[in-house]
């Protein structure tokens, strides 16, 4: 259908509303599992906002910087992509993991 984006393409138009999304959920998600523990809550928050980075930067074509390693704006796309979805998964794991 002529006119209609793609969810896909919904990401790369509106990188920053994601990266909200992002950011707001890890903290929506230390708040509702806040147990007293602020060393919980603020390992929470930094891991996902470290992972959700990641993708951030791949969705803005920035470098995508996780850990000691990174991969630049003029790589090889498919690795940045698998770099993006593993910093995703990273993410997620985070999210639902129970400490």
């Amino acid at each position: 259908m002529p006119g209609r984006m793609s969810f896909l393409g919904l990401l790369f138009k509106y990188p920053n509303c994601v990266g909200l999304i992002l950011l707001g959920a890890s903290f929506a998600n230390a708040v509702l599992r806040f147990d007293g523990s602020f060393k919980r809550f603020f390992t929470m928050v930094v891991v996902q906002v470290f992972f959700g980075q990641g993708v951030w930067n791949y969705l803005c074509g920035r470098r995508i910087a996780i850990g000691p390693s990174s991969l630049g704006k003029s790589s090889n796309p498919e690795w940045r992509a698998l770099l993006a979805s593993f910093a995703f998964g990273l993410y997620m794991i985070v999210f639902f993991l129970g400490f």
